[in-house]
């Protein structure tokens, strides 16, 4: 393990930021790393590894402000950022990255300055690229039951139109996404978080290992009176690969966090 410290303790940090591995390619590591560090901002990454293995690649050598921690064991997602979140220096703003992505220069900027002119905003998320440059409709509203079933069966046939204007409307399509907007369900992909506010809400809750925990920290965080804003004027670029309809395993993964989570915010059918 190394640590690269950016300024002192006594100095917070302009932005944290955790990234979650799980037997992750080395190519992909390499991207998610460079692009957060590629910026003018006092800031640093800590990466928590859930494989097996430890990474026996030489990423994070000494031109990496990095914190690299194997853990040994699938902590989750949610849990393995709080690994960090309690662990971490003060900083400003705190950065919830997955590691299919990359940040363009420029954007980790603009996000902190349009943050620090909108005090009442606590969680912001930019527009969402895939590999093509088509966009990724990530902003949703709260889940129920019935978008979620929908969602995950629906195949598009005229017949039945109606389906797909419900389910673009539970992506907020209605709304567009070219303006600035709440979003009620924010994309764990990417969480540009207020620090201060994070902590207060207690970071992710442990019991989703995985699903569902990017829209129970967006509900904790406008619980205490802060928004959480898309902003389309900047992006990001991710390799995003919905493994839930790919595999039965994580499939019944989503399935018992959806129940967790209406369990805890309470059933909606539709």
């Amino acid at each position: 393990m190394k640590i690269l410290r950016m300024a002192s303790r006594e100095e917070p940090l302009d932005c944290i930021a955790s990234v979650i591995l799980y037997k992750n390619p080395p190519w992909m590591i390499e991207n998610v790393v460079s692009s957060f560090l590629d910026t003018d901002l006092k800031v640093k990454l800590y990466v928590i590894d859930n494989s097996p293995t430890p990474l026996t690649i030489p990423l994070l050598d000494k031109k990496w402000p990095v914190f690299y921690h194997h853990v040994g064991q699938n902590l989750g997602y949610g849990k393995a950022h709080n690994w960090c979140i309690g662990r971490c220096e003060p900083s400003k703003y705190y950065l919830v990255l997955n590691p299919d992505v990359i940040i363009p220069k420029r954007t980790i900027e603009e996000l902190y300055q349009y943050l620090d002119g909108n005090p009442d905003i606590g969680m912001i998320c930019p527009r969402v690229l895939n590999k093509d440059q088509t966009l990724q409709y990530l902003n949703k509203r709260q889940p129920n039951l019935m978008d979620l079933f929908l969602r995950r069966f629906y195949t598009y046939n005229r017949m039945f139109a109606f389906i797909k204007k419900r389910l673009d409307h539970y992506e907020m399509r209605d709304i567009g996404y070219d303006v600035i907007h709440e979003v009620p369900f924010m994309t764990g992909a990417f969480m540009f978080c207020r620090t201060d506010v994070l902590k207060k809400v207690g970071g992710f809750d442990p019991r989703f290992f995985m699903y569902f925990e990017d829209a129970d920290l967006s509900r904790k965080f406008q619980n205490e009176g802060n928004k959480t804003i898309y902003y389309p004027y900047v992006h990001i670029t991710h390799f995003w690969k919905r493994e839930s309809r790919k595999s039965l395993i994580m499939a019944l993964v989503f399935a018992i966090s959806g129940m967790k989570y209406f369990h805890k915010w309470g059933w909606k059918l539709y």
